[in-house]
């Protein structure tokens, strides 16, 4: 059953932007009304005041009787309805002007038409006046103006807001859900490979859609997860595989000597024999399980809790120490040189970084022949530190070198010298749990294996 529309996450990220795009415009819609109907009002009372200020002039200059004319004559003169004034004497009775019974006041007042006794039938009911009164020499004057101008633009502002607003919707609905539709879409590409995967299609991976956002991260990052995925389950096949190849002699051969024991031996000291020779194979037997153990541990990562800050220079200085005099006893020859005298400090596990370098040492001793030069070198680079070993000896065909790094692969030459085929396997999940590369390349003659190591913090 598939998610309800509503429950659906782009669903409702398209509404959310809907309703704020929505709510933005209507905020701002909100303060270009009231700061247009505060202006607009201010533009009527300063013109009200003008006129009021002229009128009081005259007062001034020439008396209330000129005063009373000079209001008189704008009363009849006026043709149109905007304007309201009236001359009141000390004892309130009307004097002239266009309109009477209005209450004095000292603030301004808002009139409706319908509260006024006009002495003119010109203008709208819906009219409203903002007018003043103002003390004259013998009584008060009142001057007030219509806010019909106001009305029209809050009228055209509220039109303008409808037709604003309905498009807003639309507008923000057709984003929203192109967005919608582009997140559900990658939301899928999620979904899809998850389920391809977990039906058993582990080779399946997320596409990239390319703006390289936070999404195709995420992305990204599942891919690399399932990359490691797949890894691990086809060196589990592969080792299944090579388990079965490799142990099914040892395993024939350990039940031929016991058969044979329990049939031939003649004494004591032959079966005790025969128990010793199968005890020899069980213990290689235990020795490469417990290797594929140690492996599975590193790639599971299980001893990273255990990384400090550790001096490369100083594992392979103890390294070489200790396995110049075995190279030495196998006919060999092994140096080492550091070309950075300062600390090559990197974030590891001594323990495993140390048990890395040995397992090269050791291979290169054990499968190159007498009067081999085994050299060992670190080399500061920007960024990190290269760790090289290198030797004279017979190396590794080009075509095997991915290989080499198989559980319980050896090459065809290697089968007659000891081991169990896990020892460069090793040293491949050490490397990768430390975050570093190995490189194999001909050193014509010979093996150079290059191990190139983040510094502490970094990733290569």
């Amino acid at each position: 059953m598939g998610t309800p529309m509503l429950r659906r996450t782009p669903v409702r990220l398209a509404a959310t932007f809907t309703a704020l795009f929505t709510t933005t415009v209507l905020c701002l819609f909100a303060i270009l009304f009231f700061g247009i109907t505060a202006r607009l009002t201010q533009e009527i009372h300063l013109r009200t005041e003008e006129s009021m200020d002229s009128l009081i002039a005259v007062d001034e200059q020439k008396g209330f009787d000129d005063l009373a004319t000079v209001v008189a004559a704008e009363a009849g003169s006026v043709r149109d309805s905007d304007f309201i004034i009236e001359l009141v004497d000390e004892a309130g009775r009307h004097v002239a002007g266009n309109v009477r019974g209005i209450a004095p006041a000292r603030t301004w007042l808002s009139l409706e038409r319908s509260d006024i006794e006009q002495e003119w039938m010109n203008g709208e009911p819906d009219d409203r006046f903002q007018a003043i009164w103002r003390p004259v020499s013998k009584g008060r004057l009142l001057v007030g103006r219509s806010n019909r101008e106001l009305r029209y633009t809050q009228a055209f502002l509220l039109e303008v807001l409808g037709a604003g607003l309905a498009a807003t919707i639309v507008l923000g609905a057709l984003c929203g859900t192109f967005i919608a539709r582009r997140t559900q879409h990658r939301i899928d590409a999620f979904a899809n490979t998850l389920s391809a995967v977990s039906d058993g299609k582990i080779q399946a991976r997320i596409p990239m859609s390319g703006p390289g956002d936070d999404i195709d991260h995420v992305g990204a990052q599942v891919n690399r997860m399932l990359d490691h995925l797949q890894k691990l389950i086809e060196s589990v096949n592969q080792s299944s595989s090579d388990i079965a190849h490799d142990l099914k002699k040892p395993v024939s051969r350990l039940r031929q000597r016991l058969d044979s024991a329990s049939r031939s031996a003649r004494s004591i000291a032959d079966f005790k024999l025969a128990i010793e020779d199968a005890l020899g194979d069980l213990d290689a037997m235990v020795e490469t399980f417990d290797a594929l153990l140690r492996i599975t541990q590193l790639e599971a990562g299980a001893r990273k809790s255990r990384f400090a800050s550790v001096d490369l220079a100083a594992v392979l200085d103890d390294v070489a120490d200790v396995y110049a005099a075995v190279a030495e006893d196998a006919g060999h020859q092994l140096t080492w040189a550091n070309t950075d005298d300062k600390p090559a400090l990197i974030k590891g596990d001594r323990d495993l970084l140390t048990q890395m370098f040995a397992n090269l040492i050791e291979n290169a001793i054990r499968h190159c022949p007498a009067r081999t030069h085994i050299a060992l070198a670190l080399h500061g680079e920007p960024g990190g530190f290269r760790a090289v070993l290198a030797d004279d000896g017979p190396g590794i065909p080009k075509s095997e070198c991915e290989k080499v790094f198989r559980r319980l692969y050896r090459l065809e030459r290697a089968r007659s010298t000891p081991g169990c085929g896990l020892g460069l396997t090793l040293v491949a999940a050490v490397a990768d749990l430390h975050n570093a590369r190995i490189l194999l390349e001909d050193h014509a003659p010979g093996l150079k294996v290059s191990v190139l190591f983040p510094e502490a913090g970094r990733v290569i």
